[in-house]
């Protein structure tokens, strides 16, 4: 069966050692958003970081999304999941999008739990001890 490969489940700070290429699925809260270049920032404090530091965060491109997306998506402090493909230019990583969408009243935690326990099986299956 021919189609478009799936996309790989991601915490948000793991995207940046992830494949150039690789379709990324993960959730993120919007930190900024620029207008001007159609960028948003997203971040998402896991793993836990200290107080003092800033937690990761990655550069999501929407230019090719704003027909679709809407103005709660793009609002600071909202939790959205992105669906795209890392791209590196030099020194830098950042997804292009090609989804966005709310993640509506979303138990973060839960999430991240969810989401670590699945990945952590998807680790064992591929690499058996």
């Amino acid at each position: 069966m021919n189609g478009p490969p799936p996309s790989t489940r991601a915490f948000l700070s793991s995207v940046p050692s992830l494949p150039a290429g690789l379709k990324v699925r993960f959730l993120g809260c919007v930190k900024t958003y620029n207008i001007a270049t159609g960028h948003l920032i997203l971040e998402h404090n896991y793993p836990r970081c200290k107080p003092t530091q800033e937690p990761p965060s990655i550069p999501v491109d929407v230019n090719a999304v704003l027909g679709t997306v809407t103005a709660d998506e793009l609002r600071v402090g909202a939790w959205v999941n992105v669906l795209g493909y890392v791209r590196r230019e030099e020194s830098s990583v950042y997804v292009e999008a090609v989804m966005v969408f709310r993640a509506g009243a979303i138990a973060v935690g839960e999430y991240e739990r969810i989401l670590h326990n699945s990945l952590e099986v998807d680790r064992r299956v591929q690499r058996p001890k």
